[in-house]
C-alpha cells in the first residue's frame, strides 16, 4: 500500500468519526450564517502576472516536521501582506499535523485584518466524500482542493458539483495526462499540476510545462504549478510554461521573513519606504502632507514647542479624512490580530513587526494617512480619552513607559527606542519586545533636536526587526538614510521646519524625496 492509500484509507475511517459527532445537517446550518465565499478564480486572475497561493503546513510525509509550532492565523497574515492571493491550510492530522481549526483561525484572522474576501482560503486536503466539502465551507474556507487521483470520474464531478454548491469553485488536482484529461471532461475552472507524484513523492519540475501543452487554445482555466517551487528561478520556468500561479509551502515556513520571500518569488522589489509628517499643529500644513502623499500624520500632546490642543488635533484628522477619504467599512486592525494562540507566549519580535510592518502600510495604502498621537509618559485614562476625542489612529510612547502599557491602551501603538552616541545594535535589538507596541521607532535621545544618530547601527537593527527611522531627517538626507538604513518608514518634524514653523515647502520636498528615493 502506497503512502496516498493509507492516507485515503485513514481520511475515510476520519469521516466516518467526523460525521458520528456533527451530523451534516449541523454544518448546513452553520454555512447558512456565513458571508458567501470569496470568488477564487477572480483572486486569480486579478493577481497577474503570477498568483501566490502560499501554504500554512507543518509537517509532510516526505519531509517530516517542517515548522510545528508556527501559529496558523500569524502565518497566514505574514502571506496575506506580503501579496499572496489564496491562503492553502493543510487540514489533514495524521501525516501533515494540520487541523480545521487552524483553517478556522486564519479566516477569522483575514476578515478581521480587512484582508478577506481578497484574499481566499484553500482548504487542503484529501477530500473523498462531500461532507469534508461541508466542513471546508463550515470552517470558512472559500475554496477546496479535490485530487483526480484519489477521485473516480464520477466521483471527481460530483465532487465539483457539491463544492460549487456550497459556493466554492475547487481547485482540481492532476499529476499526468491522463488525470488531466479527467480534470478538462469533468469541466474544471481551476488545475493544480502536482509536480510531486503522489505515490512515489518524486519531484518533477517538467511536469507542469506536460500537461499545461494540453490546455485548450485560447482557454480561460487557471493552471497553477503546485510542488517544488522555491525559488524565482522556479517561477520563471513555470510562467514560461503558461502557469497562472505556484502554490509554495515548505520554503515559506522556513523562512525567516515569508513577506521577503513571497516578494523573491513574484520578483517584486522591496517594499518602498513610507513617510511620516510630526509635530503638525495646523490644519493648513497638514493639507499639505497629504496633499503631498503622507502616509501618518504625528501630532505631540506631550508639553513641548510642539503641543497641540484637542481641538487642534481634531481638525488635522479632519482634514486628512475630508481630502483623502477612507473606504465604507475600512478599520486599522486591533492590536491583538497578529498574537498566537497559545497563551502566555511572547509572540517572536522578528516576526510580529514584520507582520504589523505589513499590516500598518496596507492600512496606510488604503485608508491612509493614519493619525498618530505622541505621548511622553502620560496616564492611560488621558491617552485612551484623547485618542478617542480626537479620532487618532494610532498612540505613539516616547517616554518612559514601558511594553507592557500597550496592553492597556484602546489603539495600537508605536513604541520609540532612543538611541544614544554609544548604542548597539545588539543591545538595541535585545530591548525590543513581541506581541505589545505593533511598531517601532528609533529616534536621537530627546527627538525633535534634528540630530542624527548612526545609521550603521540602525541599518543593524533593521537586518532583524523593521522600524520606523527619526532623528535629523530632512529633505536634503532623508535619500541618503533610506538608501543606507532601507527602513519601512521615515519620521520628521524639525526637518522641514523654519524658524520653528512647519515650512510648507520643506513638507513637499521630503515627502517628494522619499517617494523617489523608495523607487530608484
Amino acid at each position: 500500500m502506497s503512502m496516498l492509500d493509507k492516507i485515503v484509507a485513514q481520511r475515510l475511517l476520519d469521516v466516518e468519526e467526523a460525521q458520528s459527532h456533527t451530523p451534516a445537517h449541523v454544518l448546513q446550518e452553520k454555512i447558512t450564517r456565513l458571508a458567501p465565499a470569496a470568488d477564487f478564480v477572480a483572486a486569480l486572475r486579478q493577481a497577474s502576472p503570477c498568483c501566490v497561493l502560499a501554504e500554512f503546513k507543518r509537517a509532510s510525509p516526505s519531509k517530516g516536521d517542517i515548522a510545528v509550532g508556527l501559529d496558523a492565523a500569524q502565518q497566514a497574515l505574514s502571506y496575506a501582506v506580503a501579496g499572496a492571493c489564496t491562503v492553502s491550510v493543510l487540514t489533514e492530522p495524521s501525516w501533515f499535523k494540520g487541523s480545521l481549526s487552524d483553517l478556522t483561525r486564519v479566516k477569522e484572522t483575514l476578515v478581521e485584518a480587512n484582508l478577506s474576501p481578497g484574499v481566499c482560503v484553500l482548504r487542503k486536503d484529501f477530500l473523498v466524500d462531500e461532507y469534508q466539502l461541508l466542513e471546508a465551507r463550515a470552517a470558512g474556507a472559500d475554496t477546496a482542493l479535490l485530487i483526480v487521483a484519489i477521485l473516480q470520474p464520477d466521483r471527481l464531478t460530483a465532487m465539483m458539483h457539491a463544492a460549487r454548491q456550497l459556493g466554492m469553485e475547487p481547485l482540481v488536482e492532476v499529476n499526468t495526462r491522463e488525470e488531466m484529461e479527467v480534470a478538462l471532461a469533468a469541466g474544471a475552472k481551476v488545475i493544480g499540476v502536482n509536480n510531486r507524484n503522489l505515490h512515489t513523492f518524486v519531484v518533477d519540475m517538467g511536469t507542469t510545462g506536460t500537461i499545461a501543452a494540453m490546455l485548450p487554445e485560447g482557454t480561460d482555466i487557471q493552471l497553477l504549478a503546485l510542488s517544488g517551487v522555491a525559488t524565482r528561478a522556479d517561477v520563471e520556468q513555470l510562467l514560461a510554461v503558461k502557469a497562472n500561479g505556484v502554490l509554495v509551502g515548505e520554503s515559506l515556513m522556513r523562512a525567516e521573513s515569508p513577506a521577503a520571500a513571497i516578494r523573491s518569488l513574484v520578483g517584486a522589489p522591496p517594499a518602498p519606504s513610507l513617510c511620516k509628517i510630526c509635530g503638525l499643529r495646523d490644519a493648513e500644513a497638514a493639507a499639505v502632507a497629504v496633499d503631498a502623499g503622507a502616509d501618518f500624520l504625528g501630532m505631540i500632546f506631550a508639553p513641548s514647542k510642539r503641543q497641540v490642543t484637542e481641538e487642534e488635533a481634531k481638525r488635522i484628522v479632519r482634514v486628512a479624512r475630508e481630502r483623502r477619504p477612507r473606504p465604507a467599512g475600512w478599520k486599522l486592525p486591533n492590536r491583538t490580530i497578529a498574537l498566537a494562540q497559545r497563551e502566555g507566549e511572547e509572540a517572536d519580535c522578528s516576526r510580529w513587526l514584520q507582520t504589523w510592518q505589513g499590516l500598518l502600510m496596507r492600512a496606510a495604502a488604503t485608508g491612509g494617512p493614519l493619525t498618530v498621537g505622541v505621548f511622553v509618559n502620560a496616564t492611560v485614562e488621558e491617552m485612551n480619552g484623547t485618542a478617542e476625542r480626537v479620532g487618532l489612529d494610532l498612540i505613539q510612547l516616547h517616554g518612559s513607559e514601558g511594553w507592557e502599557i500597550a496592553k492597556q491602551l484602546n489603539r495600537p501603538c508605536v513604541r520609540v527606542v532612543h538611541m544614544l552616541p554609544d548604542s548597539l545594535a545588539e543591545q538595541v535589538s535585545s530591548e525590543l519586545r513581541g506581541g505589545l507596541a505593533v511598531a517601532v521607532l528609533l529616534d536621537s535621545k530627546g527627538g525633535g533636536t534634528g540630530t542624527t544618530f548612526n545609521w550603521s547601527v540602525g541599518r543593524e537593527v533593521q537586518a532583524a526587526a523593521p522600524f520606523i527611522l527619526a532623528g535629523g531627517l530632512s529633505p536634503a538626507n532623508v535619500a541618503s538614510a533610506i538608501e543606507e538604513v532601507k527602513p519601512w518608514c521615515v519620521d520628521v518634524s524639525s526637518g522641514v521646519e523654519t524658524d520653528g514653523t512647519k515650512d510648507h515647502a520643506k513638507i513637499a520636498a521630503f515627502i517628494k524625496n522619499v517617494k523617489a528615493a523608495s523607487t530608484a
